[in-house]
């Protein structure tokens, strides 16, 4: 695929669907969708009213399938055990050690149609660049182009560049950077600034982003270091002046969960998905066996294994095995 070098790399894999975006034939951005039944951001949906979060102001409704979500505003009369038309903001997150946040919701027009909202290709698409859909018979393009350089980027939370690292901290207030290295504190920072553009970018982070650089006592450094961030973000945003103490602070509007927060919200889920995406790469013929942690075949439900003989033609067994590490696993 070497005459593709700009646009959208599309794999509808098992449980996944993964999209990388390329300019000039590098890596700059990659999206991950899971297929666990959430309502998707700029769905329009019937819930039911459950209670009230603040009285008068928020409340909390439930969706067809069991989710909650926030709504606010709260509509004036509206009574618990009501239906009420919502339009979902933001959909659902689970917080590193599978805390889960609720998707965020905001009245909606009552004669509004009702919608699932647009999935990961139809986002991709909307953004008006190519798409070009990749398979698993195929050579493996997102591979080929450091898909997983960026997933264990996302996964570790730790960015290496030449002269030092990111360490990116997820926190239920903020995504936060903190930048480390043995250079002098303004080139460090210099260096860091354009990292950390880039990176937003990369894994979709956005909402309230915090940046802790070296501390910079004159300004003059410190406007040559916003300077740098600037020029290389790309993402619509809004930022603060870097302080005193190196701090900085991001914001932009958060519709989703970032790629890191959902490489990190479970490892076990993460290393069975890994693992179908093996899978069904396999050239082999016969019956098609996992062995991995026993943690991983917990995460191989049927409708996922269901789908991997079905896409492979091939009968499909499971076997649990601790002395195999989590991302250890096999398929053949």
């Amino acid at each position: 695929m070497a005459d593709f070098a700009q646009g959208w790399l599309y794999e509808a894999g098992i449980g996944e669907n993964r999209a990388l975006r390329l300019e000039n034939n590098q890596l700059v951005q990659i999206r991950v969708e899971r297929a666990d039944g959430s309502a998707r951001a700029c769905a329009v949906v019937d819930a039911k009213f459950t209670r009230q979060w603040v009285a008068g102001k928020s409340g909390i409704v439930t969706l067809a399938n069991g989710q909650e979500a926030l709504l606010q505003p709260l509509p004036k009369e509206l009574t618990e055990g009501s239906t009420v038309r919502v339009e979902i903001v933001r959909g659902a997150m689970t917080e590193r050690g599978g805390q889960a946040k609720r998707a965020k919701a905001r009245p909606a027009e009552v004669d509004r149609p009702l919608s699932d909202g647009p999935d990961l290709l139809a986002e991709i698409t909307a953004t008006g660049l190519p798409v070009k859909q990749v398979h698993a018979h195929e050579e493996d393009v997102l591979s080929g182009h450091g898909w997983h350089e960026a997933a264990e980027q996302a996964e570790s939370g730790r960015i290496d560049f030449e002269g030092g690292s990111l360490l990116v901290s997820l926190t239920p207030a903020m995504t936060l950077f903190d930048v480390d290295g043995p250079l002098a504190p303004l080139e460090l920072a210099k260096r860091a600034a354009k990292e950390i553009a880039l990176a937003l970018v990369r894994f979709d982070i956005s909402g309230n982003i915090g940046v802790d650089f070296p501390t910079l006592e004159a300004k003059a450094d410190r406007v040559a270091v916003m300077s740098v961030f600037d020029a290389h973000m790309t993402m619509k945003c809004e930022r603060t002046a870097i302080n005193g103490f190196g701090f900085m602070q991001i914001v932009s509007r958060k519709v989703r969960p970032s790629v890191l927060e959902i490489l990190q919200a479970n490892r076990a889920v993460n290393a069975a998905l890994k693992l179908l995406r093996q899978a069904e790469r396999d050239r082999g013929t016969g019956a098609l066996r996992l062995a991995a942690h026993p943690a991983v075949t917990n995460k191989l439900r049927d409708p996922l294994l269901d789908e991997l003989a079905r896409r492979t033609g091939r009968s499909v067994s499971v076997e649990p095995r601790g002395d195999i590490s989590i991302d250890g696993g096999s398929a053949g």
